[in-house]
């Protein structure tokens, strides 16, 4: 993966992430720690929650995680397609150092395996874009 990517992923925390419940869209916001040497996404999520039994249904989603800002010269931002499966325990333990307090709570962590990721960065250039692929979905 470009290291400008990696870097933008490592340097945020939220992804709004998109799967598919009963043939409709439904969208939800988790935390999120990147692990770079599965090129995934890690997050908690209760398996009663209707995102994941969706997932556990289908599990290709989408997510987006972007910069917040309101100067157009600064948008960054990601647009991801990836297959969610449970965490193992390498993903586990990176979601613990980002997120140490969440350890005494025992969450459910789940992997967002990125498929497609592209990069927009307009510090780099207006509509500069960075694509990655590492399978097909």
């Amino acid at each position: 993966m470009h290291e400008k990517i990696s870097k933008f992923l490592h340097s945020q925390h939220l992804a709004s992430i998109c799967v598919l419940h009963k043939n409709l869209p439904y969208s939800f916001s988790a935390f999120y720690a990147y692990d770079d040497d599965t090129k995934s996404i890690i997050f908690a999520s209760d398996t009663n929650t209707t995102h994941t039994k969706a997932f556990l249904s289908t599990p290709k989603v989408s997510a987006t995680i972007a910069l917040n800002t309101l100067k157009v010269a600064k948008i960054q931002g990601v647009q991801i397609l990836g297959i969610v499966n449970s965490a193992n325990e390498i993903q586990k333990e990176c979601y613990y150092r980002a997120f140490a307090f969440s350890k005494t709570l025992n969450p459910t962590l789940w992997a967002c395996k990125i498929k497609w990721i592209k990069y927009t960065d307009n510090t780099l250039g207006f509509g500069k874009k960075i694509i990655w692929e590492n399978e097909k979905l």
